[in-house]
């Protein structure tokens, strides 16, 4: 794609050009943008980040696959201002790269499968309100300077850190637009459950960023508004077992974000998030028979169907959702109208891209805003 190549691009520091027209361009030649512009990464942008965090600018904090690029917090500070963030967003950004540098998320397979998995940050806890995270309409969409910078710095860091440079060492075949950008955040306010972070381990009052590796959102019309439980269920199962998608295929992690409507209409008849795991892997199967048209893995691999399922009985269902611990319940999105909607997010299978939970640690000096 005529970028310069990582080995040259590792040895630059800095850059010197005679005007902003130059360096836009510049950044282009070097590579250090994956096609959208960026903001030019000017001394006095980094230090703005720098001076927040308080931190070594030469301390490691991790090698990003895989490329084993070195992350510096002056290389993430780099990163996080071409990406737009604000100093206050960056504890997110070490928080979401900590998660992700994680043995079980398997950074090196997520950045150079030919499977097409991004990694999705879901920002939940009082950093969401007081950062300005959107967690309402069009929470996977444009609008939200918190949302796009964040998981732009990621992709950025990915990049140009890590070299997940399409075309070179990422191999996806198609991938997805979340390979720009992609973050949300959890809704508050109207959910009726604990947040997410809260079922994996952490304190209510924390704030945390989990991160998991998987596919676009797959929209879903449940008719929640109107619908009885036991019809949403129903039409959330069907929707998320399908032959074609790699969770089905070969397990692993998995999200259902469920719109305010429809977790507001299951909690009132009852339904815990619990209730509506318990109730999901009991009916999102489909038949060995139908399960055995997508040969994208032999009986022999070991992630294959048939260590769930007897592949010989055509009737027997397969299990979509493998281990219950595999299906994170998030609550996001607008109020919409009756049709009830969800989005369900398969994962990259047992490969890897595994959820992966980190608080969110601000500097000395900033933690009673969390208040």
């Amino acid at each position: 794609m005529g970028y310069l190549p990582l080995e040259e691009l590792a040895k630059l520091d800095t850059v010197e050009v005679g005007d902003y027209e130059t360096a836009v361009e510049e950044i282009y030649r070097l590579g250090w943008t994956d096609g959208l512009p960026v903001i030019l990464p000017t001394p006095r942008f980094v230090q703005r980040i720098l001076d927040y965090l308080g931190r070594d600018p030469q301390q490691v904090i991790g090698i990003i696959p895989p490329y084993q690029g070195v992350a510096t917090v002056e290389k993430i500070a780099v990163n996080c201002v071409m990406a737009g963030c604000l100093p206050e967003y960056v504890p997110v950004v070490l928080a979401a790269l900590q998660a992700m540098l994680k043995d079980r998320f398997n950074l090196n397979g997520v950045q150079s499968t030919t499977h097409c998995a991004a990694p999705l940050l879901i920002v939940s806890g009082p950093a969401v309100e007081r950062l300005g995270f959107n967690s309402r309409d069009n929470v996977f969409a444009g609008g939200c300077r918190a949302n796009a910078a964040v998981g732009r710095a990621i992709r950025l860091i990915l990049w140009n850190i890590g070299g997940g440079r399409a075309g070179e060492l990422d191999k996806a075949v198609l991938g997805h637009p979340g390979k720009w950008s992609h973050c949300i955040a959890e809704e508050k306010e109207w959910n009726p459950w604990g947040p997410l972070h809260t079922y994996r381990g952490f304190d209510a009052g924390d704030s945390c960023v989990t991160v998991f590796a998987g596919e676009a959102p797959h929209h879903i019309m449940t008719g929640g508004g109107y619908s009885s439980p036991d019809k949403i269920l129903t039409v959330l199962a069907d929707s998320m077992a399908t032959a074609g998608n790699s969770t089905m295929q070969a397990g692993g992690d998995m999200v259902l974000v469920i719109g305010p409507l429809v977790a507001r209409h299951l909690a009132e008849k009852g339904y815990s998030k619990s209730d509506v795991r318990d109730a999901l892997i009991e009916r999102a199967r489909k038949p060995a028979g139908l399960m055995k048209a997508n040969e994208y893995l032999g009986e022999s691999h070991p992630f294959h169907f048939s260590r769930f399922t007897d592949p010989k009985d055509d009737a027997a269902l397969v299990p979509l959702i493998r281990q219950p611990e595999n299906l994170l319940i998030v609550v996001a999105g607008g109020w919409g109208s009756g049709s009830g909607i969800c989005a369900f997010i398969p994962g990259w299978g047992q490969h890897g891209g595994f959820a992966a939970t980190e608080k969110i640690i601000f500097p000395n000096g900033d933690h009673e805003k969390e208040a």
